[in-house]
């Protein structure tokens, strides 16, 4: 079928270009006039039906659900393999257009394979100019379209136009005139009734002639007007018809893109190329996210047994302190006795002992220490020893002997261990 095409600028009110492809599957030859400009397409009515339907009560919330079954019975095919837009509803008549899925389809991909958006797609015959006081009609390719109301119109072959025209006019109906004489009058009465009658029939043949010249619908066409056809038949400037279609369409509100066929939002259009990147970058998020709880979580189970680790060792250093009210607390406990442990001075102290120890007892390593008492005030330490012979014991004090004034005690043997007590002092 062949495709006719213009564009038109409203800013300079002229037509660039216009043409006529062979058929929809040439339509990248439009795809340059097409980039920077809204396109719209016109869909032949005589590809689709506009018709009314009575809308029954409580049908309003799923209106566009129920009304391709309220045709059902209309039509010939499948409701399911037709397209039925919603173009008007006055109170309860809905106006719809009715449309092949399958052609809405083939026309959206051939645009959509050129890299063409269609911004609408509007019944052509409701391009055309509207009038409250009759129709408006232009001949295209031998047809006629032909406007009725704002969401009505049709597509009228030559051969059947004047059919149809005839078709519009409103009835007529003419109250029965009472020309019956009285039976009971004189011959000058039967002459006056006579006259009267005639005098009525005349005025009866002017008022039908005049009513059935209202009845006929008026009809502004801006193409040559048919020959022999019904009707007032009343031209506008003439103009070109695609021009003519192409204005209408930028004004109408009409379109058939609803439902499945919604075009989406410009910013869906723009981050579609993105979208498959978006993705990626969504799952790398989740699993960042996603390890840095875990981290978080296992961090946060570290900190619980440290502390848990940490008030056990307090305790068990510390017992006479039963409560512990927060970590602050216990780390002042800890460090208040540590300090007491380590003395006042850098020679004093439990703990400078220790260090000091720590040597000998490396080359005794047989050696156990059972118990430690240290006396700050006497300034001697005390240690309760086991170990496998005597002469461990003796290996131990030659090497203390070298820092500390050393008194071994008395030395006990059972189980096969040697224990035994050992005080050491500084030496002056």
């Amino acid at each position: 079928m062949p495709v006719q095409w213009l564009v038109w600028s409203p800013l300079q009110n002229e037509v660039i270009a216009s043409g006529q492809l062979a058929d929809i599957n040439q339509l990248s030859e439009l795809t340059e006039y097409a980039v920077t400009r809204p396109v719209y397409g016109l869909v032949p009515t005589s590809e689709m039906l506009l018709t009314q339907v009575a809308i029954p009560a409580g049908s309003s919330r799923q209106l566009a659900a129920v009304l391709p079954y309220l045709l059902e019975e209309e039509l010939a095919q499948d409701v399911d393999s037709l397209h039925v837009q919603l173009l008007k509803r006055d109170n309860d008549i809905a106006t719809v257009a009715i449309i092949e899925h399958q052609k809405i389809a083939l026309w959206l991909a051939a645009f959509s394979d050129c890299g063409i958006e269609l911004k609408k797609l509007i019944p052509d015959c409701l391009c055309l100019p509207l009038f409250s006081d009759g129709y408006s009609a232009a001949e295209i390719d031998g047809q006629w379209l032909i406007r009725q109301s704002e969401a009505m119109g049709v597509c009228a072959d030559a051969s059947w136009l004047a059919a149809w025209v005839t078709a519009q006019k409103a009835p007529i109906v003419i109250d029965r005139v009472d020309d019956t004489a009285d039976d009971d009058g004189d011959d000058g009465d039967e002459i006056e009734s006579d006259v009267e009658a005639d005098r009525l029939a005349e005025e009866v043949e002017s008022i039908v002639a005049a009513t059935e010249s209202l009845a006929q619908v008026t009809i502004h066409h801006y193409t040559p007007a048919p020959v022999n056809i019904p009707g007032h038949w009343q031209p506008q400037a003439p103009e070109l018809v695609m021009q003519l279609l192409a204005i209408g369409a930028a004004e109408s509100k009409a379109t058939l893109l609803s439902g499945p066929y919604k075009p989406q939002a410009a910013w869906r259009k723009h981050l579609q190329p993105w979208r498959k990147v978006a993705i990626a970058a969504a799952v790398v998020l989740v699993a960042l996210i996603g390890e840095q709880v875990l981290t978080t979580q296992r961090l946060e189970q570290q900190a619980n047994a440290y502390r848990a680790e940490s008030e056990r060792i307090f305790r068990q250093v510390l017992p006479q302190f039963k409560r512990i009210p927060s970590q602050s607390y216990l780390k002042n406990q800890m460090n208040a006795a540590l300090k007491s442990l380590g003395g006042h001075g850098e020679q004093n102290g439990m703990l400078m002992w220790l260090s000091e120890l720590k040597p000998a007892l490396t080359q005794v390593p047989t050696i156990k220490i059972v118990n430690l008492k240290y006396d700050q005030t006497r300034g001697e330490l005390r240690l309760q020893a086991t170990a496998a012979g005597f002469q461990d014991f003796e290996q131990l004090r030659s090497a203390l002997s070298a820092q500390f004034e050393v008194d071994q005690g008395q030395l006990t043997k059972a189980d096969n261990l040697v224990s035994g007590a050992v005080v050491l002092r500084r030496k002056a």
